[in-house]
């Protein structure tokens, strides 16, 4: 006995319905897939460059305790190591005196460099650490060169900013202080004078960051040993010494030049004064 089916247009509608709920439902899954698959593939690709710590090292990359402050004029070989520099494109070094720009933010690429706060050379270099088979550091050790004065803000902000992403970056603020002043006289004292009479003295000085000079004095014993003109003297340049107008009782006066940067550094000679 055959039975055949009869379908109406309403229960025709229904299957349809149904048949259009599950194709739709099947490609949105597909959609959601793909999208879950293309976010993570763009996640694995933009990976955050690292810069690490600036690091001190002697010329071929051997490092070196960091100082505790570094020397006006002197020079300093450091390098930096970049994680997750896919195209190998390093650093950019720059340097800001004090905390101009604010400590932690790098000078933008191409901001012309304050020489007055130091300088790199190179300026740019790759990350490190220096190759094994490398003979010497060059292209991934940078040398800094201190100014030759301390900075008003008496220290310096060096950085080390990916080339690739300038928002990855390193810093370090070190002091910067002056060498040790060191005085003489530019020309050999006379060893006597006769009274009211001249003779010309200098003092050389090395290291005065300031570039202050040298004040002069004398002493004998009693309120009259004689004066300078001028006073106060640059490095290397002369000054007008009047002996007394009598002899002093010791028979000689003292003559000191003292660094006016640092009162501690001083020179004196001895000069008999003549009838």
């Amino acid at each position: 006995m055959n039975l055949k089916l009869r379908t109406t247009p309403r229960i025709k509608a229904k299957i349809s319905a149904a048949a259009a709920e599950r194709s739709a439902l099947r490609l949105l899954g597909a959609m959601s897939v793909a999208l879950a698959v293309t976010l993570s593939g763009c996640g694995s690709n933009v990976v955050p460059i690292k810069v690490g710590p600036i690091t001190f090292t002697d010329s071929n990359g051997k490092h070196v305790s960091k100082p505790e402050s570094l020397t006006a004029g002197a020079s300093n070989s450091m390098e930096v190591t970049v994680a997750k520099d896919v195209q190998l494109l390093g650093v950019n070094w720059s340097v800001a005196c004090g905390s101009k720009p604010p400590t932690g933010t790098p000078l933008p690429p191409g901001t012309p460099v304050d020489a007055s706060c130091g300088t790199f050379t190179p300026v740019h270099t790759a990350s490190g650490p220096v190759p094994s088979y490398a003979t010497s550091g060059a292209g991934v050790v940078t040398l800094y060169t201190a100014p030759a004065a301390p900075p008003k803000e008496g220290v310096v902000t060096l950085y080390a900013a990916s080339t690739a992403d300038p928002t990855r970056y390193s810093y370090l603020t070190l002091p910067i202080v002056g060498g040790a002043i060191a005085i003489e006289f530019g020309s050999v004292p006379p060893t006597s004078l006769q009274v009211s009479t001249t003779a010309v003295f200098k003092a050389v000085l090395t290291n005065d960051y300031a570039a202050a000079g040298a004040t002069w004095s004398v002493t004998c014993g009693v309120s009259d040993c004689g004066t300078f003109s001028p006073q106060v003297t640059s490095s290397g340049v002369a000054t007008s010494y009047l002996a007394p107008s009598a002899v002093p009782p010791s028979g000689s006066v003292v003559i000191t030049a003292t660094s006016v940067t640092d009162s501690t550094k001083s020179i004196s000679a001895t000069v008999a004064i003549a009838p």
